[in-house]
């Protein structure tokens, strides 16, 4: 388990910034990152602000557990079906920020033309059924929406990201929280300039 020390810090740093940024709440949240024929993933109900590499659960990618200090993922069939779906995608976040959870109540449409970033990172952010969380069903039907996105609302939820690397599918996130802040506030102002085709 060793050799897999360096992308369980990364995974624990990545979720702590998750959690200082506001991203996600103290127990709430996972990050995963798929090398080769493993998973490593964030731990269930450990705080996410004292997370260590040595609490990353280590998977086979059927979700046969190798190595787990404490209680995996709820969300870890969600993970593998997402991998099932897409073989270019080595890491996928879950996290409830503000903004995107207040879209995924209302059901707001986020526009991704407003800014270049959202537009280079993201160009499409899909909306999925609402499943409970932990389900099979919320599972499915996130690895069929991601199929067509990297950025899924998960209504009455949050949202999930999937990406390459760490610093590429966080920032996809930290986008689509902007957005979502955007989206709201054009509610009270018509005068939103859109980027022209």
């Amino acid at each position: 388990m060793k050799q897999y020390l360096k992308q369980a810090k990364e995974i624990s740093k990545f979720m702590r910034r998750l959690y200082l940024q506001k991203l996600t709440t103290s127990l709430g949240g996972n990050i995963s990152m798929k090398i080769n024929d493993r998973i490593l993933i964030t731990p269930s109900q450990i705080d996410k602000n004292d997370l260590k590499a040595k609490d990353i659960a280590h998977l086979t990618t059927n979700g046969d557990i190798l190595k787990s200090k404490h209680k995996i993922s709820l969300e870890t069939p969600m993970h593998i079906a997402i991998y099932n779906a897409r073989s270019d995608v080595q890491v996928i976040i879950h996290a409830h920020p503000f903004w995107c959870t207040v879209a995924a109540i209302w059901g707001l449409q986020i526009d991704t033309n407003v800014t270049d970033e959202a537009q280079f990172n993201i160009k499409k952010i899909s909306f999925a059924k609402y499943y409970p969380m932990g389900t099979e069903d919320l599972a499915n039907e996130i690895a069929e929406k991601i199929k067509y996105s990297d950025v899924v609302i998960m209504p009455n939820h949050g949202i999930v990201c999937v990406g390459k690397t760490l610093i590429e599918t966080i920032e996809k996130l930290e986008i689509a929280e902007n957005l979502a802040h955007i989206s709201w506030l054009k509610q009270f102002n018509d005068k939103l300039t859109f980027l022209q085709d």
